[in-house]
């Protein structure tokens, strides 16, 4: 199955002026907002007067960077702190059907085989870009939505382990650092030290 088959692939919103964080107006999603396992980072966001209703995404939307090395898609959250839009050159994936979990299809599309099918397909020598076609062409695996939701559950736990060890990792290093370091400055304070 193709994702063509479940879903509407639209472009986000195009806006021809440099967007900034500004205190009026509805949250403007950027490539740089979105990342795999995260929420959008609200404070530091750029903002829209008054954009489009068809831009605006809601609990069932997924996001894709279309450009650059990679294509990462993101599920927009059970809750989202205020109205946003989805600004180009994000793809807008809705669904046309009640077939697949959000989080589950963000996942699928983060895989190895999906995220190869998109970069062979891609465009541009500098900067590679996901045609819209190649998106809706990408196949889908689509097992029981209890299925998809236990994966993708398992998925976002495996993804915040990951974190939380390599947080642990670098506290260990600096713990290790700040013991190496107490012990070279105690040292100094023997008459015979840095003496061979």
């Amino acid at each position: 199955m193709q994702l063509s088959k479940v879903a509407v692939v639209s472009s986000g919103m195009t806006v021809r002026e440099r967007l900034t964080a500004q205190s009026r107006g509805v949250l403007a999603i950027q490539m740089a907002d979105i990342s795999v396992g995260s929420d959008l980072d609200v404070l530091g966001m750029a903002r829209i007067p008054s954009p489009h209703p068809r831009y605006l995404v809601t609990r069932g939307d997924v996001l894709l960077r279309s450009r650059g090395q990679t294509t990462i898609a993101w599920a927009v959250p059970d809750r989202s702190p205020e109205p946003a839009v989805a600004v180009m050159p994000l793809f807008i994936i809705r669904p046309s059907t009640d077939s697949y979990d959000p989080d589950f299809l963000a996942w699928w599309l983060n895989q190895p085989d999906a995220q190869t099918h998109l970069r062979r397909a891609a465009q541009g020598q500098t900067i590679q870009m996901v045609a819209k076609a190649t998106l809706e062409s990408v196949p889908l695996q689509l097992p029981p939505l209890a299925q998809q939701r236990l994966i993708a559950d398992a998925a976002r736990l495996a993804a915040s382990e990951a974190q939380l060890m390599h947080r642990l990792a670098d506290c260990q290093h600096t713990l290790r650092q700040t013991q190496l370091t107490s012990a070279a400055l105690a040292g100094q304070s023997h008459p015979k030290a840095g003496r061979i």
